[in-house]
């Protein structure tokens, strides 16, 4: 497991980020009004409109955490992430005493995955994960920190909202991006309080998510209300991947340091290699 860890994250992570946005199509159900209305004359609110208010703005972020994966046996190590707003991520691997022994950056057309330990890297375009997807480093944000967006079109938002369509549950919101992708449906499900529980994506027509990325630990912060922590399932090349990311206290829109440089003297994989490792 231990030379495999760097590819399991790039691939890991990508996958909750960006492979479930393979998909997006209207809701089987129709929108919807809040629950718990009276027939007292107020001021109605919608639900859409009620989940932008829980959104701040931001740059920069960067906080430690830890990382848990799950391909056959387990692995789990302390990380630091950092991002720079619709520009990059960062996730830095540091399973003993603080020492980076490899890195995940993620641009906007790039992907990049440094193994120190083995001193071998990849350096790719995102396109191979996503199957020409339009998926936007925002949207790969958005997906990690538990904000809801239309793929290619950004973090939900007053511009944006008309794209989005809602139903609604004694305790719980569902949000769909009404644009139609591929046969399937992603969906973002709220609590009554307008936390973020899951990210669901299904074929259009069924009641059953093919893949679900499930957010605990939602917090308010300077750049509104972020999931501390997230799990999610994927399969690649036929193996089954568990994921499991969480956050201690972020700082917000500080000086950050992304350094995007290829290490010299490492041997280089390519993508078809990145794939093999998962065969074996």
């Amino acid at each position: 497991m231990k030379n495999k860890l760097l590819i399991l994250i790039a691939l890991a992570a990508l996958m909750t980020a960006c492979g479930t946005t393979k998909k997006a199509t209207t809701l089987p159900t129709q929108p919807g009004t809040p629950s718990g209305q009276t027939t007292q004359p107020t001021v109605d609110v919608n639900p859409i409109d009620a989940v932008i208010t829980t959104l701040g703005g931001w740059q920069t972020m960067q906080t430690g955490g830890n990382i848990k994966l799950s391909a056959g046996s387990s692995f789990s190590s302390a990380i630091q992430v950092r991002m720079v707003r619709d520009q990059a991520i960062y996730i830095s691997l540091r399973p003993m005493l603080g020492i980076e022994v490899g890195k995940l950056i993620i641009t906007a057309d790039s992907l990049y995955a440094i193994d120190k330990v083995h001193k071998r890297y990849i350096a790719e375009k995102v396109s191979i994960l996503t199957s020409g997807i339009p998926v936007t480093v925002s949207d790969v944000q958005d997906i990690f920190l538990g904000r809801p967006c239309i793929i290619g079109k950004g973090t939900l938002s007053q511009a944006n909202k008309s794209e989005m369509t809602y139903s609604t549950e004694p305790n719980s919101m569902m949000l769909t991006p009404s644009a139609k992708y591929m046969g399937y449906v992603y969906s973002f499900i709220f609590d009554k309080s307008n936390r973020i529980t899951s990210l669901d994506i299904a074929p259009e027509g069924s009641s059953t998510a093919a893949y679900k990325v499930k957010y605990s630990d939602v917090k308010a912060t300077k750049a509104g209300n972020i999931a501390h922590s997230i799990n999610a399932n994927a399969t690649i090349e036929k193996k089954k991947l568990t994921f499991s990311l969480t956050y201690k206290d972020i700082d917000w829109n500080g000086d950050i340091k992304i350094d995007r440089s290829l290490p010299k003297g490492y041997t280089r994989m390519s993508a078809r290699d990145l794939f093999s490792m998962f065969a074996n």
